[in-house]
């Protein structure tokens, strides 16, 4: 199942987008001559989601655990709150599918692999301390 979420029209002509899927989140930012920009996150790399709730629109910001990430500004308040939740569910159901060990594990394959350097190494690893204390 995929969630997308479009940002208020009200913000420009050119729209953001994001789409939850089952394994990643993806943020679509149209440029100025229809080229558009595509950040795809797996939940595993996520590190904080924040959810800055106004009177009608929220904003939703993803932080990776490399240091990356992105922002979407208005969203409807609704629509922020189902994202979030919908982020958490995901992360959380991921986390809980293995344990400390097998966490540690995976991510030494990434880092031996070379999909991580040794800075996103460490901090996912204190991400996943932080989830299991």
């Amino acid at each position: 199942m995929t969630l997308v979420f479009r940002q208020s029209w009200l913000f420009g002509p050119r729209r953001e987008t994001i789409r939850i899927h089952g394994d990643r989140i993806e943020h679509a930012k149209p440029g100025i001559v229809a080229r558009t920009r595509t950040v795809s996150v797996r939940f595993e790399h996520i590190a904080e989601i924040v959810l800055d709730r106004r009177m009608l629109w929220s904003s939703l910001s993803v932080d990776t655990t490399g240091g990356g990430g992105f922002t979407i500004h208005g969203l409807r308040r609704q629509q922020g709150d189902i994202a979030k939740r919908e982020l958490e569910r995901g992360i959380a159901e991921l986390h809980a599918a293995e344990s400390l060990a097998e966490a540690l594990e995976r991510l030494g394959r990434l880092k031996a692999e070379g999909l991580l350097t040794e800075q996103e190494f460490v901090a996912a690893k204190g991400a996943v301390f932080r989830r299991a204390a």
